[in-house]
């Protein structure tokens, strides 16, 4: 199969923005009209029964990368999951694409894929990429999903497209515009890694999805094909990301990071929270350390734009350790002594032997940076047009392997 080309990577509150446009113009009589976008449903269970997508679909809009074994799954806002063989790096091919209309997130278990509907949670099979089998499904799970840009989706339906429409007046109950919010090998054994941009994360036999911007949800995955819903807790307010680390959570927010203790998975504990001006918020940590962006210019509101560190060793009082100002910094990942962190110039690269004192080492250029995942000496970079493979096993020389670019 031959290699495919890629759309851009798009954060998601400028991707939802391509979804609902307000055009105002007159009509030969002076009368002011509005271009409008209306919903196209279909059944939900026509949805499920086409989860096999056609696999050399191209990625229209795309979202969070999820790295699995030599397989990357790329997240096309509300459409589905593209499947990347990536067992050659500099060689990426594209397999298979799982239709998930309103799908946002990903979640990989072994072989069980877990993937949001709008407001359903989906147990995916994917021991065969290119056949994958539904086992099992939640509704119910994210319910603020069944209402996207005014639009009430019932709960038989799904949405998978939309109309253009000329209307004399904007509809009463339809935002001008609205942004559609998203709530980062061959066998699957083990957990994949999310990008530090998730709302959806795997720890032990359990799923934590954050839901309605102060729920934190917990799903029972001990038997995997039939997830459960264990227990739904208030975790914060504005909540925006969650990073799991060993028997904890770092969830991110608009004003601060949020620590839990899930020593009994089913039972978070709260422990301390770091506080910080208003701004979005992703947080990654080492255990010893965290590492939490703030950037501006989205609802999030406030004006900081930099890196914080913070020191977590007494979970109870979380520490300002130093900021470092940034452009507009979003994702960020660490592989031990290596931090990168995504901002307008590409992705910035530090020494962070020294938590106390950050060494920047060097930019690399890939324009402006949304996600990142550094592992095993590899690095996936989603920019706003492209995704890098980048091989930093040598700091001082890295080298770019590959670059995924949606325009054909």
């Amino acid at each position: 199969m031959k290699a495919k080309h890629f759309y851009p990577i798009l954060p998601s509150f400028l991707a939802g923005a391509l979804l609902f446009l307000f055009l105002p113009g007159c009509d030969k009589n002076g009368a002011r009209f509005y271009t409008v976008y209306e919903p196209i449903y279909t059944s939900r269970s026509a949805a499920l029964a086409a989860i096999n997508g056609n696999p050399d679909q191209g990625i229209d809009s795309a979202g969070k990368i999820y790295a699995k074994g030599s397989y990357i799954f790329v997240n096309d806002i509300n459409k589905g999951i593209h499947i990347i063989d990536n067992r050659n790096p500099s060689r990426p091919v594209q397999l298979a694409f799982i239709s998930i209309p309103g799908n946002q997130d990903i979640v990989i278990k072994d072989n069980t894929l877990y993937a949001d509907m709008y407001d359903a949670l989906l147990a995916i099979d994917i021991s065969d990429v290119r056949h994958v089998k539904i086992t099992h499904q939640l509704e119910d799970l994210f319910v603020m999903r069944r209402y996207v840009n005014g639009y009430f989706i019932p709960k038989d339906s799904v949405i998978t497209g939309w109309r253009k429409k000329l209307v004399k007046t904007p509809p009463p109950n339809v935002c001008p515009p609205c942004n559609i919010v998203p709530m980062a090998y061959s066998s699957f054994k083990s957990a994949g890694i999310a990008g530090s941009m998730a709302k959806m994360v795997l720890l032990g036999d359990r799923l934590y999805a954050l839901s309605e911007s102060h729920s934190l949800q917990i799903i029972n995955l001990e038997n995997a094909a039939q997830p459960a819903l264990s227990a739904r807790i208030s975790a914060g307010f504005d909540l925006e990301t969650i990073y799991p680390f060993r028997n904890k959570l770092f969830l991110g927010s608009s004003s601060g990071v949020y620590i839990y203790d899930i020593s009994n998975p089913d039972a978070p504990v709260a422990n301390g929270t770091f506080w910080h001006g208003k701004a979005c918020d992703p947080v990654i940590t080492d255990g010893d350390y965290a590492y939490v962006t703030l950037h501006t210019g989205t609802w999030c509101g406030g004006t900081a734009n930099e890196l914080d560190v913070v020191n977590v060793k007494d979970l109870n009082n979380p520490q300002l350790v130093k900021s470092y100002p940034m452009t507009k910094p979003m994702g960020l990942s660490k592989d031990g002594n290596l931090l990168f962190v995504c901002d307008t110039e590409g992705v910035k690269v530090f020494d962070a032997s020294d938590p106390n004192l950050l060494k920047p080492l060097r930019t690399i250029a890939t324009g402006s940076a949304y996600d990142v995942i550094a592992a095993n000496n590899l690095l996936l970079v989603s920019t706003y047009k492209k995704i890098y493979q980048i091989d930093y096993s040598k700091p001082e020389q890295m080298s770019v392997l590959s670059v995924l670019t949606a325009w054909y």
